[in-house]
């Protein structure tokens, strides 16, 4: 089994390796309805770092069913006294859609750090919330405040059915780890590695199995029959829209966009309770099309069939067409599966684009819809294939580490089957 890194002592910057499942008390509350407060540290310490904190939460709140009846979260943003708090109240976003895009428009505004103020404005809200579910507070912050929040942490972990967790995304040496202990009072609440993707992991895997009573087996039995029917969620749902460029400049290479295409499918689990996959195809605005939908397919076999049958008409270039029409596939009318599913869109083209809406903009409305963002270029050499804009490339998928070529494909791959890979043999 993968282990898990957290904190190993108050003064170490080392991380230890424990198991989860050896721990006698489960680290998060094992609920299927939570509040969940977040206060997330915006100051100068963190402010370079902030895109990656910003992009934590939002990773992490793919594992909760954001609502009024499931998990009810509230968040507070801050930084220096005498710069703006941001404190979002219990409720203030109704799906996971909404906080997603409510998460990605916060900005980084540096400061002082002032934890202590933003951890007693996080005790006026808990006086708020429903004390009659558990409640999991996450800090995320590298510790370093200017006040001491030793004494509103020890009131936040006294609050009956609380779990107070701090998480620190940057590098492990700049954090300051006996504040971390103070907030949390616990040794194994602090999450804390080098990189903000295995911090994900641990916390996303923590939830997930808190939750597993919530995916459980339940039986209902009537006069004359008894009826056996499973939760549908598994932990391991993925949502994968196609995005694939068939305009005249890809003329030479789009079979080799419908190879790789199948080359990811090949190696994830496909299926209703685990992951759905769309196709769009694009060209000129006029021939952007949904070629099949989410729920049309729910083998493996009939994914591979539906990519092999996709053909190229040549025509201009309209990048933000085909975002635009995959943002349609956020609806549960075509299959989406929303507050429960990753949402992963990849655009496979060569980044040249002459027609319709700006990429870059169409990008960015799908990232505040919830979707990671990806792009994939073929760079094999091929009969009158153009060269790439690598400017394009990387302005969709919002950072050089989402944009991947043909060489680096199974790095995405291995990226993207991780969601599945609980369900897995």
């Amino acid at each position: 089994m993968q282990q898990i890194y957290l904190l190993a002592t108050v003064g170490a910057l080392a991380a230890l390796a424990i198991v989860v499942h050896a721990q006698t008390t489960p680290l998060f509350p094992v609920a299927c309805e939570l509040n969940v407060l977040i206060v997330l540290d915006r100051s100068d310490s963190v402010k370079g770092g902030f895109n990656k904190s910003r992009k934590f939460v939002t990773d992490v709140s793919e594992e909760l069913q954001i609502g009024p009846e499931k998990h009810r979260v509230a968040m507070i943003v801050y930084s220096g006294l005498s710069y703006r708090r941001e404190v979002f109240p219990w409720n203030f976003a109704k799906s996971n859609e909404e906080f997603v895009q409510k998460t990605n428009a916060l900005r980084a505004i540096g400061g002082t750090t002032n934890t202590k103020k933003a951890l007693e404005v996080g005790l006026e809200l808990m006086a708020q919330r429903n004390v009659s579910i558990p409640t999991l507070v996450m800090v995320v912050t590298d510790g370093r405040s200017a006040d001491d929040p030793k004494g509103p942490g020890k009131l936040l972990q006294a609050q009956p059915n609380t779990w107070v967790f701090a998480a620190a995304t940057g590098d492990p040496e700049s954090v300051d780890t006996r504040e971390l202990m103070d907030i949390t009072g616990n040794i194994n609440h602090i999450v804390m590695h080098r990189g903000r993707d295995l911090a994900t992991d641990i916390t996303r895997r923590l939830l997930r199995e808190a939750q597993d009573k919530c995916r459980t087996t339940t039986t209902t039995t009537t006069t004359t029959t008894t009826t056996t029917t499973t939760n549908p969620i598994t932990g391991c749902e993925l949502d994968l829209v196609l995005v694939l460029d068939f305009s005249t400049t890809t003329d030479p290479v789009y079979n080799s966009y419908k190879d790789l295409s199948k080359r990811l499918v090949s190696q994830l689990k496909i299926g209703p309770h685990y992951t759905q996959v769309a196709a769009v195809t694009f060209a000129t605005v006029g021939r952007t099309r949904v070629r099949f939908n989410l729920k049309k397919y729910t083998t493996q076999e009939e994914v591979l069939r539906g990519i092999d049958k996709l053909q190229s008409k040549g025509g201009t270039t309209a990048i933000g067409a085909g975002i635009e029409k995959a943002l349609t596939q956020i609806d549960e009318s075509e299959g989406a599966r929303p507050g429960i599913a990753t949402k992963v869109m990849i655009v496979f083209t060569d980044g040249w684009s002459n027609k319709g809406p700006d990429p870059e903009k169409r990008a960015k409305d799908a990232v505040n819809a919830g979707f990671e963002m990806y792009t994939v270029a073929y760079t094999a050499r091929a009969p009158n294939s153009v060269t790439l804009n690598n400017e394009t490339l990387s302005a969709i998928s919002g950072s050089s580490g989402h944009a991947f070529t043909d060489v680096t494909f199974q790095s995405l791959v291995d990226k993207i089957k991780q969601r599945n890979l609980p369900c897995m043999p």
